[in-house]
């Protein structure tokens, strides 16, 4: 069923802030289908939840482009947006696969492969002893965060990846599952604590140097829209400050803790935030008044916010530098937004199947510097995507 962007919006807000496994973060934005995304349609890479067409072919084709290795359908591309100066590299492994995530330094590239975290290189994976579970974040160290699905309802429990070591992150008091979203380069780690419900959600942060931990992050009264439940991490920096949701609300947790909310873009209203690097958040907003939303970026040094007017909202990473990536919404082509706002469509692969409307294909994490983007096709034949920019 289709839906307003309204519904869509208040989708994601009510929605956890789902990571990466069979189903993408960023998928589940550009399709509005957060919620089904986190209940068993969850992400494969970013995370972000995007559902990734498990199960289901579709037929339409893909029409080479000049300037890049693929191209998107006639009519579903960004109108007029150029093919960014990057190529494309596929990989199929052979067994099913998360979508890959990359670290900060362009080093390490690391997915779900056959149920277990495994490093890429060279076209293989190599496994991580006794790392089973979903990848969603990789640290320049090589920390690795991930989750296990522990129910049919897709409950998950969070855990880190360290010097052969799997740990399980700790449970808030109260609430049954934990689920991570971040990683920075001392191992602190973003997510939040999940209740029963979908909309029963805590942000919080695992410290490193306080292994067995877990710090519940202040959700103000005062902050989102009455109704709007759940709240959630969604990055983290390298000096402990978090970005994420409370009740709709973008906000930005401070290293001691202290909250604030990000500025809203005039003309604008409910916000979500889904990606943090360095001083930068990235996310979206509803547009008062039309049925759309307007993808942001914020400086949180500076305070201030940034409308990437004409880009699809549904980023999933960026850069410390204002690079930004996304699945491409309805275009149905993942973007590429550069710091001056600029959309670039990025390369796909000549000949891939592609579905009719939505994502088929998602770029789920960027390296600091811009020049490494992993992703992967929405196909029913997975193929990992790399690009090399």
């Amino acid at each position: 069923m289709d839906m307003s962007e309204d519904e869509r919006l208040r989708d994601l807000m009510l929605a956890v802030e789902v990571p990466p496994t069979t189903a993408d973060i960023g998928l589940a934005i550009a399709t509005g289908r957060r919620q089904a995304a986190r209940r068993g349609t969850t992400l494969a890479g970013a995370a972000a939840a995007l559902a990734l067409a498990g199960g289901t072919a579709y037929a339409l084709g893909v029409t080479p482009s000049p300037g890049g290795s693929g191209g998107a359908p006639t009519g579903q591309q960004p109108q007029g947006a150029p093919f960014a100066a990057c190529t494309v590299d596929t990989v199929d492994v052979g067994v099913p696969t998360g979508i890959p995530v990359v670290d900060p330094a362009g080093r390490l590239i690391v997915a779900t492969a056959g149920g277990t975290a495994a490093r890429l290189a060279d076209g293989a994976f190599t496994p991580y002893t006794s790392a089973t579970g979903q990848v969603v974040a990789v640290n320049a160290a090589g920390t690795v965060v991930g989750y296990d699905e522990v129910d049919e309802a897709s409950h998950m429990l969070a855990w880190t990846y360290r010097d052969g070591t799997k740990t399980p992150l700790a449970k808030l008091t109260g609430y049954a599952y934990t689920v991570p979203t971040a990683v920075n380069a001392r191992g602190d780690v973003a997510g939040y604590a999940m209740g029963e419900a979908n909309d029963d959600s805590v942000p919080v942060v695992w410290p490193a140097d306080r292994p067995g931990t877990v710090r519940a992050l202040a959700v103000p009264a005062g902050y989102g829209e009455p109704g709007t439940s759940g709240s959630q991490a969604a990055g983290i920096g390298d000096d402990g400050t978090a970005v994420g949701n409370v009740r709709g609300a973008a906000t930005r947790w401070s290293p001691d803790g202290t909250p604030a909310l990000l500025p809203v873009p005039p003309g604008h209203d409910l916000t979500i935030a889904t990606a943090m690097r360095g001083g930068h958040a990235y996310g979206l907003a509803r547009v008062v008044g039309a049925d759309r939303n307007s993808a942001l970026r914020w400086d949180l040094t500076a305070g201030t916010v940034t409308v990437l007017t004409g880009a699809p909202d549904d980023i999933t990473d960026g850069t410390p530098t204002g690079w930004a990536i996304t699945t491409g919404g309805d275009y149905n082509q993942p973007t590429r937004i550069a710091p001056d706002g600029t959309v670039e469509r990025l390369p796909l692969p000549p000949g891939l199947q592609l579905p009719p409307k939505g994502p088929g294909a998602v770029a789920a994490s960027i390296s600091d510097d811009g020049t490494t983007i992993t992703g992967a096709t929405a196909t029913t034949d997975r193929h990992l995507l790399i690009w090399h920019c």
